[in-house]
């Protein structure tokens, strides 16, 4: 070991919305952390930055919502949602404490928050560095990494190592550190829809809403972000994909107001800016941890952001991971290991199910009519509130699509002539084991040795 490299409790690589807070949650209980982050911030990144109330009440434990809140996001409580032909107006569901449903903050404004949270709490962040290797010991245990700055002095464009008990990947999808421990990917699903999003000022706000609405081939989102902008999120079928980029921004804006509450807002609303887009992407689970490292938000786990789960389940992920780090860090290395090992297991039991609804809900293929009948049901019950629950990270799918309003939506279709609605169950069903088989035995992605 090098008498020059610095030395540390824990590395976090990448300071948004997975390692800041990490990062700051660490310090706080007196760890020595180094966060590392190869962007220059302020910066955007491509993210629906939608969050829920379950990370609403963690930003405000963080202690970092009321800054959130001068950027003139509102916090939303009402949803306006559509699945299929099924359209609901609802109070978000949120529980005491809660400050609020919904919110959006782009990543410019909402990244940096974060990361000064991680430096007031005693982390040292270090912005426009790269991790370019992994630093192991002789028996391949990873201690450290080797970084290079680029942000002048004497440092600038040299190597130096940043040494660890542990080094964290919050990385995102493009991880460095996951490449460079080798963590594989499983449950690999690609993209169905490409997504294409833009900002509006002078929209027609009235009550800030949160709008929803998935139907035919058709995903439209909408919701007040911050700066008094209006964000517009569609869905638009890859078969459709050059004709739609032809005629930008009017395509953008033809698939918007083809959602009422949407056109109502975007009435008399300008475009700020160029729309922008993304194409392919794909869902995955990696490998979570090994021996000296552990991945975290996107690094380890990224789902369709049609769900606009990203955010939130980052938050998830660093709180109960800051709370294994820190009651373990103390003890030998053996006993840290099978601590990150139970954390990776949580992680994967946690975020299973709605990896699978995401998933679903981004896909092209047509709804399952027993879905809209659920909802229907749910709906009549005066119940169908809680499905924003799952949005929440406070209930799962099954939690409501259950036993009982499956058989019951099946038979009031039946009832209505609707004899497909059995093959529609028995795929799912069939679904619903394949995807069990998995999480028992997981079918791992193989890479070409080329692009490894």
């Amino acid at each position: 070991m090098s008498s020059g490299d610095e030395r540390y409790d824990v590395v976090v690589v990448g300071a948004r919305c997975a390692g800041a807070p990490l990062a700051a949650l660490l310090a706080r209980q007196g760890l020595d952390v180094c966060l590392v982050e190869k962007a220059e911030l302020p910066s955007d990144t491509p993210s629906t930055h939608i969050f829920q109330a379950d990370a609403l009440a963690f930003l405000d434990s963080l202690g970092v919502l009321e800054e959130l809140r001068t950027t003139g996001a509102p916090l939303i409580a009402r949803a306006d949602a559509r699945v299929g032909d099924v359209r609901w107006p609802a109070d978000w569901p949120v529980r005491t404490g809660d400050p609020g449903g919904v919110m959006s903050v782009r990543r410019f404004r909402l990244d940096p928050v974060l990361a000064r949270a991680a430096q007031d709490a005693g982390a040292r962040l270090l912005t426009r560095t790269a991790v370019t290797d992994l630093v192991r010991a002789e028996d391949g245990r990873v201690t450290g990494v080797r970084v290079s700055s680029a942000t002048g002095g004497e440092e600038a464009g040299g190597e130096r190592v940043l040494r660890a008990r542990v080094v964290v990947g919050a990385d995102g999808r493009a991880s460095t550190v996951a490449r460079l421990a080798g963590a594989r990917s499983y449950h690999v699903t690609p993209n169905q829809f490409a997504l294409f999003w833009g900002y509006f000022e002078g929209a027609e706000i009235g009550e800030p809403t949160f709008v929803f609405h998935r139907w035919a081939d058709r995903v439209v989102l909408g919701l007040p972000t911050d700066d008094g902008l209006y964000q517009v999120q569609v869905g638009v079928d890859p078969a459709r994909l050059r004709e739609f980029r032809a005629q930008l921004p009017g395509s953008l804006l033809e698939y918007a107001r083809a959602s009422e509450p949407v056109a109502k807002a975007l009435a008399g609303a300008r475009l700020v800016g160029e729309p922008r887009g993304t194409t392919h992407w794909k869902g995955y689970f990696r490998e979570p941890t090994g021996p000296g490292w552990v991945l975290v938000g996107d690094a380890g786990h990224f789902k369709d952001p049609t769900a606009g789960r990203g955010i939130g389940d980052a938050f998830l992920q660093a709180d109960q991971l800051a709370q294994t780090l820190a009651g373990q860090l103390g003890g030998n290395t053996a006993e840290l290991d099978e601590a990150l090992r139970r954390w990776g297991a949580w992680r994967d039991a946690e975020f299973v199910e709605p990896y699978w609804f995401a998933a679903d809900i981004g896909s092209l293929a047509p709804l399952p009519a027993v879905l809209p009948e659920v909802l229907r049901g749910m709906r009549r019950a005066g119940v169908a509130d809680s499905l924003f629950e799952m949005v929440n990270h406070r209930a799962m799918p099954t939690d409501i699509v259950t036993r009982p309003r499956l058989l019951a939506a099946v038979g009031r279709l039946l009832a209505r002539g609707r004899v497909g609605v059995l093959r529609e169950v028995v795929r799912l069903a069939a679904d619903d084991r394949r995807r069990r088989a998995l999480a028992r035995s997981p079918q791992y992605e193989t890479v070409p040795p080329s692009v490894r």
